[in-house]
């Protein structure tokens, strides 16, 4: 036992533990290293990423605040094509979609939309973009399109604008119980601090009842 070790062979046992497992000791103290290494580059390489789509969002924002709208799409294409992973080209493909709409550009519209869907990992994200496209099939009388995107929402934050525009689109075809249960339903999941919606909300639904009687 080593207790009962002298000086000299606890030093020798030490000695040959260390040839036995020292370059175990050693690769494993190496590898520790360099993988907090890796991990500390790696956390500097997405930091300076963030900051470059950061600036470049910004300069997009500036120059569509200036009405420089050929520059603001450069920027905004820029941000999709070298920080496409990032927030800020999601944001920029919201901003186009956008654009694309008021001139009445739909396809492009969706194009746009179905680059944040397929790419961002932010649910609520994501929701925007399927509302957004949803709206547009119906613009397009496309209810049945615009009903199987809104199968599959996330971000239960929205159920109150999700089963708003299944409502829209019911009501396009004119299936009115439908349209109306998807109203009521939206009326309930709305916020109530939600001073802005509710009223048109309660205005689709005011107006369906009054269909009804007047047939």
């Amino acid at each position: 036992m080593t207790e009962f070790m002298t000086e000299e062979e606890q030093v020798e046992q030490l000695k040959n533990w260390i040839k036995q497992y020292g370059m175990a000791i050693v690769a494993g103290i190496a590898m520790a290293l360099i993988i907090v290494s890796c991990w500390h580059y790696w956390q500097r390489y997405q930091t300076r990423i963030l900051t470059h789509a950061s600036r470049t969002y910004d300069e997009m924002l500036t120059l569509r605040a200036q009405n420089n709208s050929v520059g603001a799409t450069l920027q905004a294409q820029k941000l999709q094509t070298h920080f496409a992973k990032t927030p800020y080209a999601q944001l920029a493909s919201m901003i186009l979609a956008r654009e694309a709409v008021t001139n009445k550009n739909y396809p492009e519209a969706i194009k746009q939309l179905n680059t944040v869907i397929s790419s961002s990992s932010n649910p609520s994200l994501r929701a925007i973009a399927k509302a957004r496209i949803a709206r547009i099939n119906i613009a397009q009388n496309k209810p049945d399109a615009a009903l199987e995107l809104l199968k599959n929402v996330e971000d239960k934050h929205f159920n109150g604008l999700i089963d708003e525009i299944k409502g829209d689109a019911y009501l396009m075809q004119k299936d009115t119980a439908k349209a109306k249960a998807s109203y009521q339903l939206a009326l309930k999941e709305l916020p109530a601090e939600e001073v802005t919606q509710r009223p048109l909300l309660q205005m689709k639904l005011d107006n369906l009842a009054t269909a009804s009687d007047a047939t």
